[in-house]
């Protein structure tokens, strides 16, 4: 299997609700063996943040960034719309380096969430991706005011 498809695979099952792990009792033994679709979201935002590795050092140099160059973001190749920048956080200091962003994806993320990982650590840095609540508020406590607004 392919590194692509090993971070890929994680990917989709790290983010997969813990209620398709718990087992459930059903009545009808011909349903609890047929396998069951696995429910998409229609739209996930996924919220990415970029650790500052630039402090690292190995072999005695420095090597890493600060977050990854807004060009460097993995836009699908289909030309499809399914996945927009919705807010976005730079480096300090930098005015295309990213340190954090949020994403709207449509349909399927795992594939979004790998090309993510690998294009973070194409340049030396790594990427923190999560979705849900927790990490929207996390977000909103982050980087939104109290008027709702970004800072």
């Amino acid at each position: 299997m392919a590194r692509l498809e090993v971070v890929k695979q994680l990917a989709e099952n790290a983010t997969r609700p813990i209620a398709d792990y718990m087992h459930q009792p059903v009545e009808d033994a011909a349903i609890a063996s047929a396998p069951q679709p696995i429910r998409v979201p229609e739209v996930t935002d996924l919220f990415v943040w970029f650790e500052d590795t630039l402090s690292k050092q190995r072999d005695g140099s420095r090597r890493g960034a600060a977050g990854l160059p807004e060009s460097l973001l993995p836009w699908p190749q289909d030309g499809a719309a399914t996945m927009q920048v919705i807010d976005r956080r730079y480096a300090e200091g930098h005015l295309h380096l990213l340190a954090a962003v949020r994403l709207r994806v449509n349909g399927k993320f795992g594939e979004r969430i790998a090309a993510l990982y690998t294009a973070a650590l194409s340049v030396g840095t790594v990427a923190w991706i999560g979705t849900g609540s927790q990490y929207e508020r996390a977000w909103n406590d982050l980087y939104m005011n109290t008027n709702g607004e970004g800072t």
